[in-house]
């Protein structure tokens, strides 16, 4: 009745509020979104979308029939706002909070941030660039552990010219087993092998797009690790390397990559192959506390069995030679390689790995994707003080996990892998390959 009266004495608002709604529930939404030559177009429709969202939320909190087809509308339209933010070059902000678990800091608090963007929204067939910054606390002996890590990947003048880099800081502590693998084999881990430091470490490649689809220019390596020696314990004492190298903490290595890369989408591929080969020399001759070399070979096949169904290889081959800090040795474990296995348990001066993922991406009853997704990997490694040793002694790990969209093409990741005495959770960012 009152709805009645409202009517009858406001006819052209409620005429208005009812065609306002019909006019946004109209946005497109699917594959077929149009690209907008104006930044200014392209924001307007976005705006359009917003409005569309926030209608659709006010009509399902009094929502008594056909709730289904407005809770699906809503998600298409949530889905457009953001394929549509893709397509034309909009930037992108997600942020994602809680408590995690990660068997190198144990239970933890966490804030992440993913932003993406396009470096030149007119180059339709750029990637998009993409940075995730994450922090977290934790208790260690002392009080308090931080952490700071962050990836960018950078697209810029069609692809022409790439920058993928990983910065990593904070005051954390690990276990320490010693180098090799009989030294990581003999004892479980335990607080009877802690010991707390200090991080700060950089990676990156600027490449540039030469000949056949291959990427080559220079690589930056810089690492400092600072143990407390107040917190070392025994299997640091007793260790060599350890000793030699915890008063030189600084290393600092200049260098070549050579990429070649045709997968769809660089940071949740699809389809198509990654091929990086790094050659990082270290040297006092231009600051590094230490003289030492390292080479990786890196390669990713990615095949598509059906749409949001893939299996994906990764292959890692790294050596080096010299006089090879404990903390910057080839090492198995950790959140992306090897899930399950702590990172820094297995360490050597080469190291090699084989997993294969298998990614299931969950569909509505009308075939297209949804955000949710799992998958199931598995992998075998292993480390040698020579290459020729390699598969000796086999590490392996095997796992599962669950995805969630946050931006097109850009997932949420929950792992959870496990080998025959270690296992970790995993809350991050992104693929692990």
């Amino acid at each position: 009745m009152k709805k009645l009266i409202f009517l009858c004495l406001f006819p052209t608002i409620v005429g208005a509020e009812v065609t306002a709604l019909n006019s946004v529930e109209q946005l497109p939404v699917g594959d077929a979104l149009p690209f907008f030559k104006t930044l200014e177009q392209a924001e307007q429709r976005a705006q359009a979308y917003k409005v569309a969202i926030d209608a659709i939320d006010e009509k399902l909190d009094d929502c008594n029939v056909e709730c289904d087809a407005l809770e699906q509308k809503l998600d298409n339209y949530k889905k457009a706002l953001k394929d549509h933010s893709t397509k034309n070059g909009l930037p992108l902000f997600s942020i994602l909070g809680g408590p995690g678990y990660m068997p190198e800091t144990g239970v933890m608090l966490a804030l992440g941030a993913l932003y993406s963007f396009s470096t030149n929204r007119q180059e339709q067939q750029l990637q998009r660039s993409s940075l995730t910054l994450v922090a977290i606390g934790n208790k260690v002996e002392s009080g308090v552990g931080l952490g700071l890590r962050s990836k960018q990947n950078l697209f810029f003048d069609n692809n022409a010219m790439r920058l993928i880099g990983k910065f990593t800081m904070g005051k954390q502590s690990e276990y320490y087993w010693g180098v090799g693998y009989e030294a990581g084999d003999a004892v479980e881990a335990s607080d009877d092998l802690l010991y707390e430091y200090k991080l700060l470490n950089y990676e990156g490649n600027l490449t540039f797009l030469t000949f056949n689809g291959f990427y080559l220019g220079p690589a930056l390596r810089l690492k400092s690790y600072q143990p407390d020696e107040d917190t070392l314990p025994q299997t640091a004492i007793d260790d060599p390397n350890f000793q030699e190298f915890k008063d030189k903490p600084f290393s600092l290595g200049l260098g070549v990559a050579l990429e070649h890369d045709s997968r769809d989408f660089s940071v949740n591929a699809w389809s198509g192959q990654f091929f990086n080969f790094e050659y990082i020399v270290y040297s006092e001759k231009i600051g590094s506390d230490n003289d030492y070399q390292k080479l990786l070979l890196d390669y990713r096949y990615y095949h598509s069995i059906s749409k949001g169904r893939v299996l994906a290889f990764y292959n890692a081959f790294q050596w080096s030679d010299g006089d090879v800090p404990y903390y910057d040795m080839p090492t198995v474990g950790g959140q992306d390689s090897l899930r399950g296995v702590y990172r820094g348990h297995y360490r050597d001066k080469n190291s090699i790995e084989n997993t294969v993922e298998y990614r299931h991406t969950f569909k509505y009853q009308n075939g297209e994707l949804t955000r949710h997704g799992m998958t199931v990997f598995a992998g075998l490694g292993s480390i040698a003080n020579e290459p020729q040793q390699l598969y000796e002694n086999l590490i392996y790990s095997y796992g599962v996990g669950y995805r969630f969209e946050l931006q097109p093409r850009m997932n949420v990741r929950v792992d959870y892998g496990r080998n025959a005495t270690e296992s970790g959770f995993y809350l991050t960012f992104n693929e692990a390959f």
